[in-house]
């Protein structure tokens, strides 16, 4: 499938064809397949920031050792990684800069563009 550029909004969960008045934080290439991967992932991420919801109300569990906010963040990494894996040169070096992204892991370095 052909590729083509798309811009991102993580914090909305936007995947635009084109560059808009609408802000985005990543360029990315991507095939109508990646794309639909991609809103599935956000879609998962909304769902899991709603179960958080509850959790923000109970004063007495923190953060740390709470597993609906665990799953949020497993799932936004999910989508930052799906991002770094489409994105363009400047898009994968800024969240290779991001205090989640562990190039020791496996997956990341298989995933490193001079790996490729």
């Amino acid at each position: 499938m052909e590729k083509r550029p798309y811009y991102v909004n993580v914090e909305s969960g936007e995947i635009l064809p084109i560059k808009t008045a609408s802000t985005f934080q990543f360029e990315i290439s991507a095939s109508d397949d990646d794309v639909r991967k991609l809103e599935k992932k956000f879609q998962e991420v909304d769902s899991a920031a709603s179960d958080t919801f509850v959790r923000s109300h109970v004063p007495y569990v923190p953060y740390s050792n709470d597993p609906d906010n665990d799953r949020y963040d497993q799932k936004l990494q999910e989508a930052y990684r799906i991002i770094h894996d489409l994105g363009q040169d400047e898009t994968r070096r800024f969240i290779e800069t991001m205090s989640f992204w562990n190039p020791e892991k496996p997956e990341d370095i298989e995933k490193r563009p001079e790996n490729n």
